[in-house]
């Protein structure tokens, strides 16, 4: 199976190119994008999109594609050395055993209306009907988003739309025109055209006697006076920080944080050094230190992304403190969520151990934990959040700060405001503002 890279290898080396670096990256691809196919058919074909037939052909193609490379790899490379290497069964998984074949995930049609109807999709609702006010997530003059509306067509032939706004600073891409199939609208805020506070109106999509009001909300303020990059916004919504993005690293003691490169979902995570470093209290362990913008007073959720990790030490825990500001740290069990497979956290285990301590409850309200999700664990996700509350006793710029209590924690990601209604593997993108 000739690439474009594999053209440029001599005719010796192509089957250990195969076996190395194309199949692994094009295989592991294909069965990623086999499920975002079959995930995007299941999600149009709900809310009846013609779409969601598209992404089902992918789905089927890809299927096949698999196909072939297996049969590649078992039957015509290095002459058929390798057979059966790759007949175990690698799509279909329900449960931790091996199907007994793969199966492509089932998938949906959507029959065309005889005749056009528009349907709209505003960005962050997969509502699959209108009986509930629709609108676009919070705009925030400090990350300055634009957001889109996905406008299709059910039916057969082509509908007219316009778009108007309720006031002049909402600016959309395409105020009217004609969909055959689908059309994205952009969707943003003249911000010089509004004043500080909280701006509410209102967009309406219309098409024949049908119209579509789309709640617009627009918060704008003062950005902080400071030369420091620093995250957060003026809305109150979910922002994220990678760990290795702070602004301090202060040592400690016995350890410090260093930058763990290519580990993880993201660019890197921190993690200590030495490893062999003694526990250490707040005053003797080494920081991260990170720039923050709280807009509001009051109690603020936490999400701390970990690397998942065993209990090492029984009788020593598993810590991590974080602190805002000069407030006395907070002390953390890492072990919040962790999942009891042989039951060893029993009662009588724990009456009788010196050294075993409860495991503590995770707070399970919180989407972004993936408690109770199907296919949502720390071994899929490579990634365990804990959960504290911040005590904000005034608006404006924080000092955010993560101590190293044990030195096998491997820290990844922060998210703050963690928000239900969009739900994620790893929070909101990062914006860091400079």
């Amino acid at each position: 199976m000739p690439s474009r890279y594999s053209r440029l290898l001599p005719a010796d080396w192509q089957d250990a190119y195969f076996q190395l670096v194309y199949y692994p990256t094009v295989a592991s691809a294909g069965i990623a994008n086999i499920y975002t196919a079959t995930t995007r058919n299941h999600l149009y074909a709900k809310q009846g999109r013609p779409l969601a037939n598209l992404h089902a052909k992918q789905a089927e193609e890809l299927f096949e594609k698999d196909k072939r490379l297996t049969c590649y790899y078992n039957d015509t490379l290095a002459n058929g050395k390798w057979k059966n290497m790759m007949s175990d069964i690698h799509i279909g998984y329900t449960q931790w055993s091996m199907p007994k074949q793969a199966l492509l995930p089932s998938l949906q049609q959507v029959t065309l209306q005889d005749t056009p109807s528009l349907g709209i999709c505003p960005e962050g609702c997969e509502a699959t009907d209108y009986t509930d006010k629709l609108a676009l997530p919070l705009f925030d003059a400090l990350l300055d988003q634009t957001y889109y509306i996905d406008l299709f067509n059910r039916g057969k032939g082509s509908i007219n739309f316009t778009a108007t706004p309720s006031q002049t600073w909402i600016k959309v891409s395409q105020p009217s025109g004609t969909v055959k199939t689908e059309t994205r609208l952009q969707v943003n805020i003249d911000w010089a055209a509004i004043g500080n506070g909280t701006h509410e109106a209102c967009l309406t999509i219309k098409s024949g006697e049908t119209n579509f009001p789309i709640g617009i909300r627009a918060v704008k303020g003062q950005a902080p006076d400071t030369k420091e990059a620093y995250f957060g916004n003026l809305s109150k919504t979910e922002f994220s920080i990678p760990a290795y993005l702070y602004n301090k690293n202060v040592p400690g003691k016995d350890a410090a944080w260093t930058e763990l490169p290519d580990l993880g979902r993201g660019y890197a995570c921190m993690g200590i050094s030495p490893v062999t470093a003694p526990s250490a209290q707040p005053e003797e362990a080494p920081y991260l230190e990170y720039q923050i913008l709280l807009p509001d007073t009051g109690t603020v959720s936490l999400c701390i992304g970990i690397l998942p990790t065993q209990d090492v030490y029984p009788e020593r825990g598993l810590r991590i403190a974080v602190a805002i500001d000069d407030e006395i740290p907070e002390v953390i069990d890492a072990r919040q969520g962790f999942v009891d497979t042989f039951g060893e956290y029993n009662p009588a285990n724990l009456a009788q151990s010196p050294n075993l301590k409860p495991l503590p409850k995770q707070d399970k309200t919180i989407k972004l934990t993936g408690s109770k999700q199907l296919r949502r664990n720390e071994v899929f996700d490579i990634l365990h959040m804990l959960t504290t509350k911040l005590h904000v006793k005034k608006a404006g710029m924080h000092r955010l700060k993560l101590y190293m209590i044990d030195p096998e924690i491997v820290l990844e990601q922060l998210v703050l405001y963690p928000d239900n209604r969009y739900p994620s593997y790893f929070g909101a993108p990062a914006v860091r503002h400079q």
